[in-house]
This record gives structure tokens, sequence and C-alpha cells, in this order.
């Protein structure tokens, strides 16, 4: 064999063997056509002066399943703007601004076929129809379920008249530009939409739980806002003022005892639950925050912490949050973090002795909400649950909970999607909203919510929906918990 055709060999074998390449025809919410510029402003944080093209939150997911989801390279050539990716027909993951209503992860999927090799894409168009299809299988499912009933109401329905109308109106345009423009604003349509209905179905859902009143819902306790209000009245004082009929009451990191080994440990915990029960607030305790693993934990380490908290504590706490965002990237330190696999066995060691010492109360692990925005597939939401479900993650937890964190990772309408992540992953598991918060500072960070220029404004119109929302969720609990307490004014 010669040299030349060995390396024409090698070549070959490198490459997939299927490959696909896309026109993209992207507009802007006036109607101007974008090129490459534009649309990386789009897919960027607002605090990204200079975004990488190469870490764009902008995926491919080929429909055979052969090639992993991997990001689309996006590309310009003249006029023409295009994205890459090796694998077959593939349906589209990224984030997109909606008009007026912030920045969402959204699909787009060819009506499920997905977009093969030499096809033309008009972004906002596929965006719009295949959010509307979504939102429409929404709306059926309660129904074909039958649990529990709901009834789409007055304002619910006037939104989704909107919405259908929105979408049919763009779909008479003929002119590109225009066009564009009005799939953006029946994309806006269809949020609004689907915001409203999951909002009055997680009224009616929670209306007819029987732990209706009692669902989990309050504010996060953790070192920074214990040290902030400082004393257990005021603390207690501060929750109750709130309406918490639950608090997430997070143990610090405790380096001095990490295993909380010594009881003068539990000295300002104990007063705490003390206060916290005497107002009726029930607590879910959150074992370690996924910022503060040290790097040389070890399962043994963890269970240990586990064991020692558990058993003096567990009289005065209603659940236990076993695990805290175990598909981060970050647990063990951002610059040399643990890996995934150390960090599974670590919770894992957790979880075991929690429900091995206080087997009545239930256990909370809690993953991280994110998909395109991910750095990675393995640490994505469906990346890590397509690994670690099979090996078990679902029988070490009686509920897994969600972290929802839009200015890091938008949401929006894909509120529900992730949720039902975590419900095909793990059938017949109970979920519940774990965390939420918008910008832990006033200066926004990252993402916006609604307005760029009003932190306070998303702030509220994220406590008013996202609890009721998680109560429409496929098996969920209710409730939620705001992480950003020390934002709240206290007295």
């Amino acid at each position: 064999m010669t040299a030349t055709r060995a390396l024409f060999l090698v070549a070959a074998f490198a490459l997939p063997a299927r490959a696909a390449t896309v026109n993209l025809l992207v507009y802007d919410q006036k109607g101007r056509e974008l090129g490459l510029p534009g649309l990386i402003a789009r897919l960027a944080r607002a605090d990204d002066k200079s975004p990488d093209p190469g870490s764009l939150p902008f995926w491919a997911f080929p429909l055979d399943k052969k090639s992993p989801p991997v990001r689309a390279e996006l590309a310009q050539i003249d006029n023409r703007l295009t994205a890459a990716w090796p694998g077959g027909p593939a349906r589209l993951e990224l984030v997109w601004p909606v008009k007026d209503d912030g920045y969402s992860e959204v699909s787009a999927d060819n009506d499920d076929h997905g977009f093969a090799d030499g096809a033309t894409v008009a972004l906002n168009e596929e965006i719009a129809r295949t959010e509307y299809r979504l939102f429409k299988n929404s709306l059926e499912r309660p129904a074909a379920s039958g649990k529990p009933p709901y009834a789409l109401g007055a304002d619910a329905s006037e939104f989704a008249e909107r919405a259908q109308e929105a979408m049919a109106d763009a779909a008479r345009e003929k002119a590109p530009a225009k066009r564009g423009a009005a799939f953006e604003d029946a994309l806006r349509e269809t949020s609004l939409a689907w915001r409203q209905a999951l909002y009055e179905r997680g009224l009616q859902s929670g209306a007819v739980q029987p732990q209706s009143g009692k669902e989990p819902a309050g504010l996060t306790l953790d070192d920074s806002f214990i040290k902030r209000v400082g004393g257990a009245e005021a603390i207690s004082k501060a929750a109750s003022r709130t309406g918490s009929n639950w608090v997430k009451l997070v143990f610090r990191q405790n380096l001095p005892d990490f295993s909380y080994a010594s009881p003068r440990s539990f000295d300002e915990y104990d007063a705490i639950l003390a206060a916290l029960r005497k107002r009726r607030i029930k607590v879910l305790a959150g074992l370690l925050d996924a910022a503060r693993w040290p790097k040389k934990i070890t399962p043994e380490a963890y269970s240990e912490r586990v064991k020692n908290i558990v058993q003096h504590c567990k009289s005065k706490v209603d659940a236990w949050e076993v695990g805290s965002e175990i598909n981060g990237d970050w647990l063990g330190g951002a610059d040399d973090p643990l890996s995934s696999d150390q960090v599974y066995k670590i919770y894992s060691a957790g979880a075991a002795m929690a429900k091995k010492i206080d087997p009545s109360a239930e256990t909370v692990a809690t993953l991280y909400w994110w998909e395109a925005t991910a750095p990675d597939r393995g640490h994505s939401l469906s990346g890590w649950l397509g690994h670690y479900a099979p090996k078990g993650f679902g029988s070490t937890a009686d509920v897994v909970g969600l972290d929802l964190y839009p200015e890091e990772n938008p949401v929006g309408l894909a509120f529900e999607r992730a949720f039902e992540t975590v419900a095909d992953a793990l059938p017949g598991k109970k979920t519940m909203l774990s965390g939420f918060g918008y910008v832990e500072k006033d200066a926004l960070q990252g993402y916006w919510w609604l307005d760029p220029r009003d932190v306070n404004g998303a702030r509220k119109d994220l406590r008013a929906y996202y609890p009721i929302e998680a109560c429409a969720m496929r098996g969920s609990v209710c409730g939620g918990f705001w992480w950003q307490a020390a934002a709240l004014k206290t007295p």
C-alpha cells in the first residue's frame, strides 16, 4: 500500500459517516436579516461582549441518536449563513430572546422530522412553529391523563386564541423579512399563552392535591442569610413575614468540623429549628450546597457528615436534600472539579445514609437545569440523566428537584420541557422546583428575563409564576424555594 493511499484511508475513517450543513435564514424582531455577527449577538449573554463562536448555545441533536448531540458549527461565506454538524437529520436546541418576554431555551425540529443536509432553515419561523406545536401538545396532556382535572380558563383561552391567530397571520406573510418578524410576534404570543395556561393548571392542580396548602414554598436560608439577619427569632420572623410555610435550611460547609462530629456545631441550627417550629414552618434541610464541596471530599466523608446531621436533627427536620445540583461542573472546585462519576458515588453514599438514619423522611436530589447552555453533554440535564438514571439514580431519592436560574440558563418556553425531561427519565418519580432565583446582585449578568433593566420586576415575576407553574408538572409536589433570600428586605 502506498503512503498516499494509507493517508487517504486514515482521513476517510476519521470523517463521520454522515454530516449535515444547512443554510440559515435569520431575522431580528424588526425583520432585518442577520449575518453571523448578528446571530452570535442574539445567542450570547448580555454581559459577554466578545462571545466565543465555538461555545455558543446552539446544538444539533441527530434524530437517529447514533451520533451524539453536538454544538453546531456556525459560519458565513459571503451572504450564506450556515450551521453544520456530524450525523444525519437533527433538531436544533438553542437560546432565543422572545420579544418582550426574555430569553427562552427553544427547539426547532421541522415538525419532528429534523433538518437534513442542504436544507434552508428559516430559523424564526421554525422556532415559532415548533414551540407552538409543543404548546398545543401541552394543552392536550392533562386532558389525556385525566389527573388532575383541568379546564382552560378565560384568560388562558384568550391567550391561546391570540397565539393561534398570530401563527396564522405569520403564515400568510409572503415577504421573507415580514414573515420572519411576524413569526417573532407569534412566538411572543405562544410564550405568553403557555405561561398563562401553566399558571392556571398549576392553581387547579395544587387545589386538588391532598397536601394542598402544605406544599413546600418559601425561602432558602443559607449561611449568608443567617449571618446577615442574625438570631434565630429574627430569621424565623423574616421567613414567616414572606409567607413561607417551608424553608430550605442549608448547613454550612463548616470546614473545622466538616462531619459535624461536635455537638457545638449544631448550636445555631438547633435554635433556628426551634424558632421555625414555633411558627409551624417546615424544614427541608440541605446537607451540603453544591458550591461548597471540598476538593478532597470522599464518599466516606460525606456519608459521615450526613449521618451526624441527620441523627442530630431528624426529629426537627421534615425532609432532606441529600444532593444539590449534582450535575454541575463545579463540585469540588470550578478550576479542578470532581468527575461526574466521583460526584455520583459521593452523593449516593450520602443519600443511602440519610435514608438509613431517617427512613420515614423524604429525601430530595436536586439537579441543575441547563441544556443548550451546558458546557458539555455530560453535565447537561438530559445528558446526565441519560447516563445516571440507568445506573440507579432514581432509586436513591424520593423526590427529584430542579434548580432554575434563567439569567444563567434561560428557561421560558422550556419550563415544562425541563420537568418532562426528568419525568421521562424517571417514570413515576415525584418532582419539585427545588430552587429558583434571578440575579444575586442588583446588576444583570447573563441573559435577561422580561426587561434587562428591571431586575426587581423580573424577580417578582418569577416568584409569582414559578412555584405555581411547578404544580402543573407531572408528579410535582408543588412549591419551590427562592434562593436569593439575601435580596429580600427583612426587619
